[in-house]
């Protein structure tokens, strides 16, 4: 076995045996398979607890121990070594977020009132109403000769 899969999702975190979501730097307490397939069912499986993970396939090499080498970028950086280091922690690239010029959830325009003493502005289509029909005094008396 030259390599195994293991699961990490958008946060950089990975799967580990007890399926908990944690750092990834300690390999013996990993999620692990050989089999893509069992860790496909794995991944869908993880996914049904959380829907909003993003969950991803990551195929590691393995040391002499059978443990998963995960590689230094599949990582991530902890939030405080990059906060100490004083680096953003925005992707280089990523587009610059701009405020909004008005918030639709702040500033609602007013619904237009409605009174109920006012008629509708538009009647609503009525069909014409249907009156029986009299019979003709002509047919009448022909079917009274018959």
């Amino acid at each position: 076995m030259s390599h195994v899969y293991v699961l990490t999702n958008q946060h950089q975190q990975f799967l580990s045996k007890s399926n908990e979501w944690i750092d990834g730097r300690e390999a013996i307490r990993l999620f692990r398979s050989e089999y893509k397939d069992v860790a496909i069912n794995q991944m869908f499986e993880a996914n049904t607890r959380d829907v909003s993970l993003r969950i991803e396939l990551l195929q590691c090499e393995v040391n002499g121990k059978g443990q998963p080498q995960v590689p230094e970028d599949a990582l991530g950086e902890p939030a405080v070594k990059a906060e100490a280091a004083g680096e953003p922690e925005i992707e280089p690239g990523a587009p610059e977020e701009m405020p909004p010029s008005t918030n639709p959830e702040v500033n609602p325009e007013p619904a237009p009132e409605v009174t109920p003493d006012e008629p509708p502005e538009v009647a609503p289509d009525e069909p014409p109403e249907i009156e029986p029909q009299q019979p003709e005094e002509g047919a009448a008396k022909s079917n009274s000769a018959a």
